[in-house]
């Protein structure tokens, strides 16, 4: 098993159980507790976990952050389905804004072969990925967050404000029924605010993981979207809010 793959297991296992000792991952995953430590101190530094005596517990604030390179691998297939339903929609000659967000990442390879468009991102590894395909990017610029490798700021709002978009393609930490869509960054929501003023259409990419769930910071109302592509059908409680403010929904 490769770290990546095993550190992701391990942040998913004491996600799930909320703790856990270097014993029982050692034997889980087949290796010895000196590299269940290294990995766990890994994921301390990330700010995924907190190491104990012994092992780990999850870090329970609604303001915790995953790393990129973490979150890339988290719900693999399904991003990969709400990724190619979304590249779909835009058409050529389209002016399009991406967030820093795994999902949206995922989308680039899709984007190939489409002609003339021009596409706005705060994602550094989404802009160097665009800028591999030859397609005519904008980066925001402002301060590079490490954990996400995304710029936000005044710089990043400011170049926001310049642009009009055809249609603006983002995600969210959690979805609520009560509260919205959240995020587990102040900066991040913000900007994201910026991004859809700046945009005829709003287009929410979201696993059904997110699916009421909560998270630090208010983005906006459900009704502020247009469209939410995503894997699979909405619980209730979301769904009927999804219908009553004629929110569009695509799923494969």
């Amino acid at each position: 098993m490769l770290t990546l793959e095993r550190q992701l297991g391990i942040m998913e296992y004491i996600k799930e159980n909320k703790k856990a000792t270097v014993s029982e991952l050692a034997e889980k995953y087949f290796n010895s507790e000196a590299t269940i430590r290294r990995d766990l101190d890994a994921l301390q530094f990330q700010g995924v976990i907190k190491r104990t005596y012994g092992g780990a517990v999850w870090l329970e604030g609604l303001d915790s952050e995953i790393p990129l390179y973490m979150r890339e691998g988290e719900m693999r297939q399904e991003k990969e389905k709400i990724a190619q339903l979304a590249a779909d929609m835009v058409k050529n000659g389209d002016v399009i804004i991406l967030d820093s967000s795994s999902t949206t990442h995922e989308m680039v390879k899709y984007l190939r072969g489409k002609k003339n468009i021009t596409v706005l991102t705060n994602g550094a590894k989404t802009a160097l990925s665009l800028a591999n395909l030859h397609i005519s990017v904008f980066s925001t610029g402002g301060k590079l967050r490490e954990n996400s490798l995304s710029y936000i700021g005044d710089i990043a709002k400011a170049t926001v404000k310049n642009f009009c978009a055809n249609k603006m393609f983002f995600s969210c930490r959690a979805i609520s029924s009560t509260y919205g869509l959240m995020d587990s960054s102040i900066e991040e929501a913000e900007l994201r605010r910026y991004m859809m003023a700046q945009s005829q259409s709003s287009i929410l990419l979201c696993s059904d993981d997110k699916f009421e769930q909560s998270s630090f910071y208010h983005i906006c109302d459900i009704n502020r979207i247009n469209c939410l592509v995503t894997n699979c059908q909405p619980p209730a409680s979301i769904l009927n809010l999804i219908n009553e403010y004629d929110v569009q929904i695509v799923t494969p």
